[in-house]
């Protein structure tokens, strides 16, 4: 399997879960979700606390690899609605402080961002509602915003998933990419390991974003990511008429 495809000109999906934009110089990535086990154990679940420390460690590994210039994080840096928790302020800041010892960061607000700015503001990190790349126009996706006619939007929000049964029945769940060819809309998966996200064969109706309004899913075309890399596994209409299993 590949570790990245090029979906049209000058961007780029990659097996690390993000979208990369070559002459650009810049990563995008969505939906990190810091501060989830905090939430979870707020709640009675108590989750070991080892999800910044994947994050990292992937986010090492793409700076290495690709050296941008730009990191742009598309939505949802944190997880909790309200004030930032302690441990949302402690994860932030590592993360903020990994990303700009090595390039220029710019956070696009989510819906999950309250208060993000307070942490922001402290290492000079713009925090904006959308932001052009290249032909490209970035946006959580939880609220539409005015774009170009010939933009490629970019959004994050909706945690898309596949899930695939085998010959045997055993049931795998892989995090999604998801993309429109025709009015062109990528949707990126979530970076968090936490939220696997949707499944977009079975649950196509719980999507909620105003992009995904009056579109047919089934025209989607869908990337799993596995083990850093891409499985091409097609448009949605024609999987649903095949038998996943042999996906």
């Amino acid at each position: 399997m590949p570790k990245e495809y090029r979906i049209c000109d000058d961007i780029v999906i990659s097996g690390y879960g993000i979208v990369y934009m070559p002459n650009e110089e810049t990563i995008g990535i969505s939906d990190l979700h810091l501060g989830f086990e905090v939430y979870m154990e707020s709640r009675g679940l108590f989750l070991p606390r080892m999800q910044m420390k994947l994050e990292e460690e992937r986010i090492e590994s793409i700076l290495r690899e690709y050296q941008p210039s730009t990191v742009l994080i598309n939505g949802d840096v944190k997880h909790e609605f309200g004030r930032n928790t302690m441990q949302e302020w402690l994860e932030i800041r590592r993360l903020f402080t990994l990303l700009t010892d090595r390039c220029r960061v710019t956070v696009v607000r989510g819906n999950h961002d309250n208060y993000i700015i307070n942490i922001a503001r402290t290492f000079g990190i713009r925090v904006v509602r959308s932001q052009d790349v290249g032909r490209a126009k970035f946006a959580h996706g939880d609220v539409r915003v005015d774009s170009r006619k010939d933009s490629v939007m970019i959004i994050g929000h909706e945690h898309p998933a596949i899930r695939i049964v085998d010959s045997v029945g055993g049931s795998y769940k892989f995090p999604a990419f998801l993309y429109f060819d025709e009015d062109p809309l990528l949707i990126l998966p979530a970076f968090s390991p936490f939220a696997l996200g949707t499944d977009v064969l079975s649950n196509w109706e719980e999507f909620m974003s105003p992009y995904l309004k009056g579109r047919d899913g089934g025209n989607a075309i869908a990337f799993a990511v596995t083990d850093g890399k891409l499985k091409k596994i097609g448009r949605l209409s024609d999987i649903r008429d095949a038998d996943i299993s042999r996906v």
